[in-house]
């Protein structure tokens, strides 16, 4: 060291100072980058608020032990918040995530709705059609206030819904939006839409706030809550009666086979026959001991059949939505009285329809 230059030591100086500062940064890094990645993934974690809890939607693969562990709760506090009694979740189902016990997810506060709105928080017990039947107010009103929801009959106890002031739709506003292209878009009257958000300068547009458009239907809205229905809802009871007999083996005589390949839903004759599950009708006439049938194609190689009827309502070829009316019912062929035989097949085979319906 004695013989080295001034500017030699200035060198080391400098230096020792350089790896002190980059040690001292990479000790930060180590302390401080863990909860960064904390912190981004908080942000970027898929949920919404709703009241005290956030709410996330199953996703193919998502398990109630795998959400558990995402959010850091026990899986028993995320099954007491939904009223779950087994750990069995299927694509689509809505969780409830207390905001109490989540260590992760990213909880923003729900922008106000405009003038005139009101709010319900889903009760135990409560459905859809009893909240509209409370407010006097359509399920397409409700809709068209809530146009994110994510299904009309698996909402889970706690969501809150807002209560619009008549028919209409609410949109989000944002930066990349034009009020007077919105207006055109969707055909709105741009008279009633300043008046019922109280809009009197382009100052008043604020991203993130809910812009309502009185008397726009929700369209798109609607077809998607009817598409998550049938999902959720598989196949819906073609009529509503007492059942006379069921799937499996029989021997009542008459020449019937003793194997009963569907149910028999005893109604009075003429009732509406609703189609069980959408699809294209493959049949539809006299088919012997059926009487009068229709047969309805789904996807994935599964069909309903729809037999004594007496007046069939669809054609072969016919594209039907599920609930629509496919016909009357009747005590035409092999029958002892008015009712519907109906039957659910796969790939040909029979299946019981008391394990597919809803």
């Amino acid at each position: 060291m004695s013989g080295m230059t001034a500017a030699g030591s200035a060198a080391l100086i400098q230096s020792s100072k350089i790896r002190g500062t980059v040690g001292h940064v990479v000790r930060l890094l180590r302390v401080y980058l863990p909860a960064l990645g904390l912190f981004i993934g908080y942000l970027f974690l898929p949920s919404a608020h709703a009241g005290g809890f956030a709410l996330r939607t199953i996703q193919p693969g998502d398990t109630i032990g795998g959400v558990a562990s995402l959010y850091g709760l026990p899986v028993e506090a995320l099954l007491d918040a939904n009223d779950l009694t087994r750990v069995l979740v299927h694509p689509g189902d809505t969780l409830r995530i207390p905001l109490g016990e989540a260590t992760g997810g990213r909880f923003d506060p729900a922008p106000e709705p405009p003038p005139g709105f009101g709010r319900h928080v889903l009760a135990s017990g409560e459905t859809i059609s009893g909240v509209t039947e409370r407010y006097g107010i359509t399920l397409t009103d409700l809709v068209g206030a809530n146009p994110d929801l994510s299904s009309l009959d698996r909402l889970p106890v706690g969501v809150e819904l807002l209560i619009p002031p008549g028919p209409g739709l609410l949109v989000t506003w944002s930066f990349d939006l034009d009020l007077a292209g919105v207006v055109e878009a969707y055909g709105a009257d741009p008279v009633e839409v300043l008046r019922a958000n109280q809009i009197h300068a382009p100052g008043d547009l604020r991203p993130g706030m809910l812009l309502w458009l009185p008397n726009i239907e929700p369209v798109a809205a609607l077809e998607r809550l009817a598409r998550v229905r049938e999902m959720e809802n598989r196949y819906v009871w073609p009529v509503h009666g007492r059942i006379t007999s069921y799937f499996g083996r029989r021997n009542i005589g008459m020449g019937t086979s003793n194997f009963h390949r569907g149910i028999d839903v005893a109604a009075p004759s003429g009732t509406a026959i609703v189609a069980s599950r959408s699809g294209t009708v493959s049949f539809a006439g006299w088919s012997g001991s059926y009487g009068y049938l229709v047969r309805i194609r789904h996807p994935g190689g599964e069909e309903t059949w729809y037999a004594h009827q007496s007046q069939i309502l669809v054609s072969v070829g016919e594209y039907v939505s599920q609930n629509e009316v496919i016909g009357r019912v009747g005590s035409t062929g092999l029958s002892t009285g008015p009712h519907i035989h109906f039957e659910i097949r796969r790939n040909g085979a029979a299946l019981d329809p008391l394990g597919q319906l809803n």
